[in-house]
C-alpha cells in the first residue's frame, strides 16, 4: 500500500506538471527550456543543501544556474531564454527572494570550454550522487526529455484545438442555416412586393428544388416520424449532419498524437495512448456541453436566425449529448485501464480518495443514465417524469463536472459557466414572454369545455393584454395555475385567433349543449366564463386529451359538462414559425385528429386577399361529433370561399342519420387517408404551379406524404414543397 501511495503521489505530480505545461506556452522554445530544466532537476550540486528541494532548488545553486544556462545555450534557440528564464526569474524572486544572474554570465565560456563541460546521463543522477562542477545533459538524455515534452506539448495542443472544433463545427452548420434562411426570406419578401405567388426564375426554382431534395427525404427507408427501434431517426439532412459530427468526433479522438519510444511520464506505448486518448475524449466531451445546453433550450435565438424549428434543434441536442456521453465513457474507461495497468485494482481503489476522481466517475454515470432515460418511449409515455429527472440529473452533472475539472485551476470552467448562463437566459426570456402576453402574470383567465362525444377540450384564452397578436402556426406552453400541478406545462398550437369585430362567442359553439349552461361553481376570485368570451380578442386551442396534463384538463372540464370552466393559466409564447403558405399557388393539408388545428391556424392567411388559388384540407377523424363541431364552429364562415375545399375521412363507422346535418360543401369519405395518392393527385392537378404539402397527424400518414413528395422531387418535379407540423419531445 505504501508503494501505491508513493506511485499515486508521483502520478499526481506528473499530472499537474503536464497540466501546467498544457496551460502555458507549448512552442518549441518552451519545450527546449523545459527539457533542460527537467534533465537538471534531479541533479544534486554541492553548493546547495540536500534538504533544499522543490521547484526553487535551482535558485539557490550557482552551479545549477550555470548548468541550466549552458544547456539552453547548447541545445536551444535564443528564444528559449526569454520564454523560460524570464518566468523562472520571477519565480525565484517571489518564492526564494533571489534574482537570477543575467544570461551573459556564461559569455566567458568559449566554445572549447563548453565542449569540455561534463555531459551526464540519466543513470548518473541517483540520489547519492553529488556533483561538484557545472554539467550539461548529454545529447541522448536531453533528447529523451525533448521527445517526452514535445509529445506532451504536441498532443495537448491538439486537445485544445480539437475541443474547439466541436464548437466550430456547429458554427459552420448554423452559418449555412442562417445564409439559407436569409436567401429564402429575401425571396419571399420579393414575392410579397410583387404580389405574385411563389414562382420565381429558373435559378430560384432549381435552388428550391435542390434544397428540398436534400431536406425532405427520410434517412432510413421511409421512416422519419415513425419509430425505428427504440426511437426516431431525423430527416436526411439532419442525419447526415449528425453523422458528419460523429465522424468528426471519431477522427479527432484518434488523430493528433505523437507517441515516442521513451516517454518519461508513460514508459510504454499503451500507457501513452491510454493517457492521451483519455484526455482527448474527456476534453471533447466537456467541450460539447455548451452546444448540448444551447440546442436543448426553448428560447434558442438560433431558431429565429436559421428558421429551423424546435424539433430540429432537439434532434441535434439529443444526438450531441449521446456522442458526448460516449466520449465520457471512453475517457473513464481509459483512465481506469491506465490506473489498473500502473498498480492493479488496489491502486485503482486508492484513486477514489481524490474528489476530482470520484466526481468524474459520478458524472459519467449520470450522463449515461440521462441518455438512457431520454429514449423515445420514456419521453412519450412519461414526459413529466422525464423532465424532472432530466433537470435534476443535469444539475448534478454540471456540479460534478465542475468539481472534476477543478484540478485545472479554472482552465476549463468556461464549459460549466456557459451552460449555466444559457439556462438562466432561457428562464429570463421565458419570463419576459409570459409578461409580454400579460404583465399580470397570475391573472390570465381562460375558459374550457369538454364534449364527451367529440373527445376534445376547447380552451379559449383572451389575448387583449398581449403586446403582440398571435401568429398562424405558432404554439404556446400553457400552465394551469389553479390545477394540481401548476408547474407543469404543455405546448399547444393556436387553432383560431379572433380580433376586433369578430364574434368571440362562437368560439365555444353556438349550438346546444356546447354553450348552454351556467358557469361552474368556482372560487370567489375566479372570473365568469362569459366575461372571457365577451373579450373580442381571443385565441382558441383544440386539445386532444391523453394522459397527464391533457387528461387533467379533460377531467376538470368534464366534471361540470355542459358548463364552461374558468381556469387561471400562465401563457408562455409564442414559439415556432409561420410558414409562408400564402406564397404558394396551391396548398394541401393532410391532417389527422387534432392536427386540424394547423389548417385552422392558417385560415385567415389562406382565405384573404392574397390567398392561394386553391386550399384543400384532407382530414382523417375518428369522432364525427368533433368534425361537425369544427365545421360549424371554426370553418363555417370559410366554407363559402371559392378557393377552399374540405374532404373529411371518417375512420370509424358512422350511420347515415348522423351525417344529415353536415355542410354540403364538405366531401365525406370513409376510411383512412391515402396520403401518397392525395399528394400525387394534387401534383398532377396543379399542372406545374407551386404546391405546398402540409402534414400533421399520425406518424405513418406523415411519412407517406413525405416519401411521396421526396419521390416527386427525385423524378424532377420542381415546385412542390413539404412541411411537417409536429412537436417533438
Amino acid at each position: 500500500m505504501k508503494f501505491a501511495l508513493s506511485v499515486g503521489a508521483l502520478l499526481i505530480n506528473l499530472s499537474l506538471w503536464t497540466l501546467s505545461l498544457a496551460a502555458e506556452d507549448r512552442s518549441p522554445e518552451r519545450v527546449c527550456y523545459d527539457a533542460c530544466f527537467a534533465c537538471l532537476k534531479p541533479v544534486h550540486f554541492d553548493d546547495v543543501l540536500r534538504n533544499q528541494t522543490g521547484f526553487t532548488k535551482t535558485c539557490y545553486s550557482p552551479k545549477a544556474i550555470l548548468s541550466l544556462y549552458l544547456c539552453v545555450d547548447v541545445y536551444c534557440t535564443p528564444g528559449a531564454r526569454e520564454v523560460g528564464l524570464g518566468p523562472y526569474n520571477e519565480t525565484c524572486r517571489e518564492q526564494a527572494h533571489i534574482v537570477l544572474p543575467p544570461f551573459d554570465v556564461i559569455s566567458n565560456y568559449t566554445a572549447e570550454d563548453v565542449k569540455g563541460v561534463r555531459r551526464f546521463e540519466q543513470n548518473e543522477t541517483d540520489e547519492g550522487v553529488l556533483f561538484r562542477e557545472v554539467v550539461v545533459p548529454s545529447e541522448h538524455w536531453f533528447g529523451i526529455w525533448w521527445d517526452t515534452l514535445d509529445s506532451v506539448a504536441y498532443t495537448y495542443t491538439y486537445h485544445d484545438v480539437y475541443g474547439r472544433a466541436m464548437i466550430t463545427f456547429w458554427i459552420v452548420v448554423v452559418a449555412i442555416g442562417i445564409l439559407n434562411h436569409a436567401i429564402l426570406h429575401i425571396a419571399n419578401l420579393q414575392m410579397l412586393r410583387n404580389y405574385s405567388p411563389k414562382s420565381g426564375g429558373r435559378l430560384w426554382n432549381f435552388y428550391n428544388w435542390a434544397l428540398n431534395r436534400i431536406t425532405v427525404p427520410a434517412f432510413i427507408g421511409d421512416r422519419c416520424a415513425q419509430k425505428v427501434g427504440w426511437g426516431t431517426v431525423p430527416p436526411q439532412i439532419q442525419s447526415w449532419t449528425l453523422f458528419a459530427f460523429l465522424l468528426l468526433n471519431i477522427a479527432l479522438s484518434i488523430l493528433g498524437y505523437r507517441i515516442v519510444p521513451v516517454n518519461m511520464y508513460f514508459p510504454s506505448t499503451a500507457k501513452q495512448l491510454l493517457r492521451y486518448v483519455s484526455d482527448r475524449t474527456g476534453i471533447i466531451s466537456w467541450a460539447n456541453f455548451p452546444v448540448i445546453w444551447l440546442f436543448g433550450m426553448r428560447n434558442n435565438l438560433l431558431m429565429w436566425l436559421t428558421g429551423w424549428d424546435f424539433g430540429t434543434y432537439n434532434n441535434f441536442h439529443r444526438w450531441v449529448a449521446r456522442i458526448a456521453t460516449l466520449q465520457a465513457i471512453v475517457h473513464s474507461i481509459g483512465y481506469t485501464w491506465l490506473i489498473v495497468l500502473e498498480g492493479g485494482w488496489e491502486y485503482y481503489l486508492f484513486w477514489w480518495n481524490y474528489m476530482f476522481w470520484w466526481v468524474g466517475e459520478v458524472a459519467t454515470i449520470v450522463m449515461s443514465l440521462l441518455v438512457g432515460a431520454s429514449f423515445y418511449w420514456i419521453r412519450r409515455q412519461q414526459y413529466e417524469l422525464f423532465l424532472v429527472v432530466h433537470i435534476i440529473m443535469s444539475i448534478i452533472l454540471l456540479i460534478t463536472m465542475l468539481a472534476h475539472v477543478s484540478i485545472f485551476q479554472g482552465e476549463y470552467d468556461v464549459f460549466f459557466w456557459v451552460p449555466c448562463f444559457i439556462w438562466v437566459g432561457d428562464r429570463v426570456i421565458r419570463t419576459l414572454r409570459i409578461a409580454a402576453f400579460n404583465p399580470k402574470l397570475w391573472d390570465t383567465w381562460a375558459t374550457s369545455i369538454y364534449h364527451p362525444s367529440s373527445n376534445i377540450v376547447r380552451l379559449v384564452v383572451p389575448w387583449s393584454s398581449s403586446l403582440y397578436k398571435p401568429a398562424p402556426g405558432t404554439f404556446y406552453y400553457i400552465h394551469v395555475l389553479n390545477g394540481p400541478r401548476c408547474w407543469e406545462s404543455h405546448p399547444f398550437t393556436v387553432a383560431m385567433v379572433t380580433d376586433e369585430g369578430q364574434r368571440a362567442s362562437k368560439l365555444l359553439g353556438e349550438q346546444a349543449p356546447l354553450l348552454d349552461g351556467t358557469v361552474a361553481e368556482q372560487s370567489s376570485d375566479a372570473v365568469d366564463s362569459q366575461d372571457i368570451l365577451s373579450d373580442s380578442r381571443t385565441m382558441t386551442f383544440l386539445i386532444r386529451p391523453y394522459d397527464g396534463f391533457t387528461s387533467r384538463l379533460r377531467d376538470t372540464a368534464s366534471a361540470v359538462w355542459p358548463k364552461n370552466v374558468p381556469q387561471r393559466v400562465l401563457i408562455d409564447g409564442p414559439y415556432g414559425h409561420t410558414r409562408p403558405l400564402h406564397l404558394f399557388d396551391n396548398v394541401t393539408f393532410i391532417v389527422g385528429g387534432s392536427g386540424i388545428v394547423v389548417p385552422l391556424s392558417y385560415f385567415q392567411l389562406l382565405t384573404g386577399p392574397t390567398a392561394p388559388r386553391s386550399v384543400k384540407i384532407h382530414w382523417a377523424v375518428r369522432e364525427p361529433a368533433f368534425a361537425l363541431d369544427v365545421l360549424q364552429t371554426d370553418i363555417a364562415d370559410a366554407l363559402g370561399s371559392t378557393n377552399l375545399s374540405v374532404e373529411i375521412h371518417l375512420t370509424t363507422h358512422t350511420s347515415q342519420d348522423e351525417l344529415s346535418e353536415w355542410p354540403s360543401q364538405v366531401t365525406l369519405r370513409r376510411g383512412r387517408i391515402d396520403a401518397s395518392d392525395v399528394v400525387r393527385r394534387r401534383s398532377e392537378e396543379v399542372m406545374g404551379e407551386s404546391l405546398a404539402i402540409v402534414a400533421c397527424g399520425p406518424a405513418q400518414m406523415a411519412d407517406d406524404a413525405r416519401k411521396t413528395v421526396a419521390d416527386l422531387l427525385r423524378n424532377g418535379v420542381m415546385r412542390v414543397e413539404y412541411f411537417e407540423e409536429s412537436f417533438q419531445w
